[in-house]
């Protein structure tokens, strides 16, 4: 299941059901692999979905409030999905810098992350995980 902010339609949340530990137990999983909830309470996984996405969705709101009229332009055609290997890039990345999340921007064909620093985060992106380390590691040590 796709969740997605009304106003920001190309950016959202991928969320699946997965088997659970107990049999007939299935769970909601984000797609960075975090158990939201059983498939019992979707309503809790609903509010982790929303703890998940708030940080994205107003600093992209707060992004397009500073651009000027006709600055949106014509969106592109969705691109190819990454290579699987870069996953592993990825896992190590956000397992050493604490809080950071990435994920690959369907609509930009880029790798992007969220890096935390109290009130003050960052987005960064870069084209391949590679470039996106380097982004993270310059945005830590700036927080």
């Amino acid at each position: 299941m796709r969740v997605t902010e009304a106003s920001i339609p190309e950016f959202g949340e991928s969320v699946r059901l997965v088997p659970g530990t107990k049999s007939g137990l299935w769970w909601f999983r984000s797609s960075t692999g975090e158990d939201l909830a059983p498939h019992t309470r979707p309503d809790v996984a609903a509010a982790r979905v929303i703890r998940i996405l708030i940080p994205y969705v107003t600093t992209i709101l707060a992004a397009r409030s500073h651009q000027g009229p006709g600055a949106g332009g014509a969106r592109p055609a969705p691109p190819a999905q990454p290579d699987r290997s870069d996953g592993a890039v990825i896992a190590e990345l956000q397992a050493r810098f604490d809080g950071v999340v990435c994920w690959w921007g369907a609509s930009t064909n880029e790798w992007w992350a969220v890096v935390p620093g109290g009130t003050r985060w960052q987005i960064v992106h870069a084209a391949d995980p590679p470039g996106l380390a380097r982004a993270v590691i310059e945005a830590w040590s700036h927080r």
